[in-house]
């Protein structure tokens, strides 16, 4: 699955929600990899309405944060890394 940043980086979940692939807008350079936290997997991408393209990150459900299982998360670009946002749905 895959989606493209409003920056124009595509994004790319692999190996079953277990990485996210940042690629350059050409796809021809990996830009970096990350993987979800402890206890969950990247499960889509959906609009948040002021981040843009976000993936949403699911959680085990023995494991949800403050009752919730599904979270946008935030792509940094900057510092190389993802950033929990706010509950999805």
């Amino acid at each position: 699955m895959e989606s493209k940043l409003d920056t124009g980086e595509i994004l790319k979940i692999k190996d079953e929600g277990t990485l996210l692939e940042v690629y350059t807008s050409d796809e021809l350079d990996l830009l970096f990899s990350v993987q979800p936290p402890e206890y969950s997997g990247f499960y889509t991408f959906a609009r948040h309405s002021i981040e843009g393209e976000c993936p949403i990150v699911s959680f085990e459900p023995s494991h949800k944060i403050n009752g919730w299982q599904d979270w946008y998360y935030k792509v940094n670009l900057k510092t190389k890394s993802i950033e929990r946002l706010n509950p999805w749905r």
